[in-house]
């Protein structure tokens, strides 16, 4: 074997490794997928989007089995021209380890949907929902639920005389929270410890009499709650202390109304708020995209600038166009709907380099892609949910496909990303929800599919290669282009060939020497 023999050989063995190792970044617009055919579960639904959730005490460690929640209306499916007494119901399938549902009941609500619907995980293993509902004549109110995925879900309190605003809230060991507004009065906060199985009294925050048009509320282990909405043209934010120590509201930065707006805190006392919101002026037909960080104590001083397009859709402050998540490695990912050559594009960043180094785009440039959702994973993932229009110079309702890709925050904060996976074909497909087991790393969607009666579909992903649970939250990740792995194996191949190559280099060499030796006895 010559030296260029090798070499070739050598190409052949890096390519083996390569590929083996997910070689290159991958482009995302291939048409394979490690995700489930789309399933059917309600045929008579409310246009409001289903929900997807699962109970857990850590990233990995579910406490409970997960579900799909939306509303129903069995009045579509009833052969009676008489309405039931309850015309609307609360609907649950029971997500199983195998990647199944078992539809497990349906319970009345009293009064109508008002357009919200929310999911997250609780204590004990429990899932807690809420609904705003409204009655004929009277102001939207929130409902709670909570119970196990896998029976009846109890009623709590109805929150009357709220609106129509509620943000749910869930931390780590099952800590819960659930923030409402009473108009022109408080925001009303509601706390419920992972040891507790009731919501305790609420805790106020006087506001002034403009309307709120965004709420959200998150939560830190010890159970204090950071409050962030939109009123008057600003973004504001308090700290609701567990200890009963006062805080101040502060004024975060500008902002249009209905907004969409994201908050998280952290345990070591800090905090950041991120919100797309429209533009105004002789903009009118943009969204800006802003995230503000606090110092210690959550004490924010200003905001900085994301992104800022021309959004003649809007959607880049549509709902699920914006999303924060904390992943199981302490890292916090921001993805967003963002614009790039005329068309919506979804970039993601770790939070903290938003706006200031370049963000990884996510979604294929060549549609009209918009951020639908995104969920952290145990295996210190994130995995993002978009739906995408091709075809056409702009987003068509009717022809939305559904994507997915995992990303995870890498060395010298860079995002790094799997290859993105088609999760549903074109079609009337809308408001899209997502979550991951913690027990499987199992991405779960649901959404509606539009139609004269819209119905429930669901589909679900592969979990991160090699991740088993309670193994290490940092798991390998395929498709990053430059992780240790695959360093490792090409690092190892090269050697292999080098030595190959000295070896022939040697052979070479003593072939040389006994030639010459032969010769010199010859001519003896």
């Amino acid at each position: 074997m010559t030296a260029r023999h090798v070499c070739a050989f050598a190409a052949v063995i890096l390519g083996g490794f390569l590929s083996l190792t997910g070689g290159a970044a991958h482009g995302t617009s291939g048409a394979q997928s490690g995700w489930s055919a789309a399933r059917p579960l309600g045929s008579c639904v409310v246009a409001v989007g289903p929900r997807v959730a699962f109970p857990s005490e850590s990233p990995s460690l579910a406490t409970g089995p997960g579900a799909i929640v939306w509303v129903e209306d069995p009045v579509c499916a009833s052969a009676s021209a008489r309405p039931p007494r309850f015309p609307f119901g609360l609907s649950v399938a029971a997500l199983s380890p195998g990647g199944r549902t078992a539809f497990t009941h349906t319970q009345a609500l009293h009064g109508a949907p008002a357009g919200e619907l929310g999911a997250v995980g609780a204590s004990r293993g429990r899932l807690a929902v809420g609904a705003s509902l409204g009655a004929r004549g009277t102001s939207p109110a929130v409902a709670l639920w909570q119970g196990r995925a896998t029976g009846p879900l109890e009623s709590g309190p109805l929150l009357s005389g709220t609106g129509r605003l509620f943000s749910l809230a869930h931390a780590y060991l099952g800590d819960a929270a659930v923030a409402t507004v009473q108009p022109g009065v408080a925001i009303e906060v509601r706390v419920e410890r992972y040891f507790r199985s009731r919501f305790e009294q609420p805790r106020r925050i006087a506001i002034g009499a403009e309307p709120v048009s965004a709420l959200a509320a998150t939560m830190d282990y010890r159970s204090d709650v950071l409050v962030a909405w939109q009123q008057n043209g600003a973004i504001y934010a308090h700290m609701l202390r567990a200890s009963g120590r006062a805080e101040p509201t502060q004024r975060v930065g500008t902002s249009a109304p209905n907004p969409q707006l994201k908050a998280l805190v952290s345990d070591n006392d800090h905090g950041m708020i991120a919100w797309s919101s429209a533009g105004g002026g002789a903009r009118a037909a943009s969204t800006s995209v802003r995230i503000a960080f606090s110092e210690a104590g959550v004490r924010f001083a200003g905001s900085r600038l994301v992104a800022s397009f021309v959004d003649p859709e809007g959607a880049g402050h549509a709902p699920g166009s914006l999303a924060l998540a904390r992943l199981s490695t302490e890292n916090v990912m921001l993805a967003w709907t963002d614009a790039e050559a005329g068309h919506y594009v979804v970039r993601a960043a770790p939070a903290v380099f938003a706006g200031t180094r370049p963000a990884a785009r996510l979604s294929d440039p060549a549609g009209q892609s918009r951020l639908a959702d995104l969920a952290p994973g145990p295996a210190g993932e994130a995995v993002a949910l978009w739906s995408s229009t091709h075809g056409g110079s702009g987003i068509d309702p009717t022809r939305n496909e559904l994507w997915a890709a995992r990303a995870f925050v890498e060395r010298h904060g860079r995002v790094g990303a799997g290859p993105a996976e088609i999760v549903a074909s074109a079609g009337p497909n809308a408001d899209p929800s997502l979550a991951v087991d913690p027990a499987s790393d199992h991405a779960v969607a649901a959404w509606l599919t539009l139609a004269a009666h819209p119905s429930i579909e669901w589909a679900a992903g592969p979990g991160a290669s090699g991740y088993r649970p309670g193994t290490p939250a940092a798991a390998a990740h395929p498709g990053s282009g430059t992780h240790s792995l695959r360093i490792a194996l090409a690092a190892g191949a090269v050697a292999i060939v080098a030595l190959m190559i000295l070896a022939l280099r040697r052979r070479a060499g003593a072939r040389a020497a006994g030639g010459a030796n032969r010769g010199m006895r010859r001519r003896r």
